[in-house]
């Protein structure tokens, strides 16, 4: 009876850890085809971009009280935290180090909000991070 009651209790642990990382969900891209796109886009029709490997340029900067990674629209949204106006990025520290409140361009798997979530999704499986290059050589 012991060893059923154990047997089921990892069946159904299995079960709900593998459905806690929305990250692992597939994409509907083929083979790394990215969809170059604007953020303003991604953010104003998620569902079109669920799913997707996209590439999005924006402001990288601290989002939200965590002061976690986020791309936003533009720089005054990223200095003021205008959250309504960023993408959560899932991404190491050490891949962004040295970016924060730069422009950037990064590629990765979208994934829309729930619905009314009080965020704009987020961009994880992060294939590419790297700083726009605008070819201002001024200084």
């Amino acid at each position: 009876m012991g060893r059923m009651l154990t047997v089921a209790l990892m069946i159904g642990m299995l079960h709900f850890a593998l459905s806690a990382y929305p990250q692992e969900t597939q994409s509907r891209s083929d083979n790394r085809r990215f969809h170059r796109i604007s953020l303003i886009r991604v953010i104003a029709n998620p569902i079109a971009y669920d799913g997707e490997h996209i590439r999005v340029v924006g402001y990288l900067a601290g989002a939200g009280p965590d002061d976690a990674p986020g791309v936003f629209v533009s720089e005054s949204d990223g200095r003021n935290g205008i959250l309504s106006n960023a993408v959560n990025l899932t991404v190491s520290d050490s891949t962004i180090r040295g970016m924060f409140g730069k422009y950037v361009i990064v590629s990765g798997l979208y994934h829309a909000p729930v619905p009314q979530g009080d965020f704009n999704g987020y961009i994880d499986h992060i294939l590419e991070v790297k700083i726009l290059n605008t070819g201002n050589t001024s200084k």
